[in-house]
């Protein structure tokens, strides 16, 4: 959106950037892709800070306040350091957003921005909702407005926060009088992850994503349902965007972290091992037939298994760290946002590090 600004900041001096989560479920493999974008900017120079929006969270109704709170400051903290860097600044949204200035700073960008142009901007929750609250036409006006408060150069995302973003870079660039210094935010994009299931990858569908606390059994079990054409089929949707989601792991996870992998073949792919060194290698072999469905879902659980293992050994020496998750979680499904399969799925995660007598 951005790259000649990025470039002259990385000439400039330290900048800050962010990521804005709603903690309020699981950190997925669609969560960790912006978790190590954060590393990649640190490397790059930046100090980097991952905002967890627990005000955002209570917008969207995804649990109470004090629950959100705490699992912010234990799972997610926690994950964010050992996956993601030590040097990853973490913050509370309440802890600026409630301020007086930050309140009537965003009551003076409310008169600046029309409803339409707010729920265009929240383009996710656009096409799930055919009433939209109040509160759904707020958190894009927020959600700019942190980038302020913070002091953030470089926002980063999903694509599905472009229209935030460029909300955010239009709005601060006219002479609306504001309490915080105000001036035009870059913006970085990550594309979105596929679900496993073929289609949203989403915490509250427990098949649709690889957790990270998942134990080992589990993790094999969701890569071994999960969706792949075969390589005859088109790996892409109608936008060009890749959709199959085993592809889309190695495209974003394995391959940026390896120069090159060995990959085991199955009988019915000739055998032995081959070498990959790129995805447009990984995805040609796969194409041409040369890597079979079930070689890529093998050597991925692996991977996953031991790429998360030290989280997992994490958490099941100090179970304080995921009971609060556990708890936010079944608080949801009491308000209706799982399904009872869904629940059955999400309590197997927990079993390891709470036992199979929770409900």
């Amino acid at each position: 959106m951005t790259i000649d600004e990025i470039k002259e900041m990385l000439r400039s001096g330290r900048h800050n950037t962010y990521v804005g989560y709603e903690p309020s479920g699981p950190i997925h493999l669609g969560t960790l892709i912006t978790i190590y974008k954060l590393r990649d900017m640190i490397d790059a120079g930046f100090h980097a800070i991952a905002l967890m929006a627990d005000i955002h969270a209570i917008l969207n109704l995804k649990g109470p306040r004090d629950l959100i709170e705490e699992v912010s400051m234990t799972y997610w903290k926690t994950v964010f350091h050992m996956l993601g860097s030590p040097e990853i600044e973490i913050r509370l949204g309440s802890e600026f957003e409630l301020s007086p200035n930050y309140v009537l700073d965003l009551l003076a960008l409310s008169q600046r921005v029309t409803a339409r142009r707010a729920w265009r901007a929240m383009s996710i929750i656009a096409r799930e909702e055919k009433d939209p609250l109040v509160s759904h036409h707020i958190y894009p006006l927020m959600q700019a407005l942190d980038i302020l408060y913070l002091g953030v150069n470089v926002a980063i995302g999903g694509t599905d926060q472009r229209k935030i973003h460029a909300l955010a870079r239009d709005v601060f660039s006219m002479q609306i009088p504001l309490r915080v210094k105000r001036y035009v935010p870059s913006a970085i994009h990550i594309p979105l992850l596929p679900g496993l299931t073929g289609g949203k990858m989403s915490s509250s569908l427990p098949r649709s994503h690889i957790a990270v606390h998942d134990p080992p059994e589990v993790i094999k079990e969701k890569i071994k349902q999960a969706y792949c054409p075969p390589g005859s089929e088109s790996q892409y949707d109608i936008k060009r965007k890749i959709k199959n989601p085993i592809l889309g792991i190695f495209k974003y996870f394995v391959l940026p972290m390896h120069e090159n992998i060995k990959l085991p073949r199955s009988r019915a792919s000739g055998g032995g091992e081959i070498g990959i060194s790129s995805y447009n290698e990984l995805e040609r072999s796969y194409i041409e037939g040369k890597v079979h469905p079930l070689d890529l879902k093998n050597f991925l659980a692996e991977y996953l298994i031991r790429e998360f293992s030290p989280v997992r050994e994490k958490l099941l020496s100090d179970k304080s760290l995921i009971k609060p998750l556990y708890r936010l979680q079944k608080c949801q499904k009491e308000r209706g946002l799982f399904g009872e399969l869904e629940w059955k799925d999400a309590l197997k995660s927990y079993y390891p590090y709470l036992g199979e007598s929770i409900s």
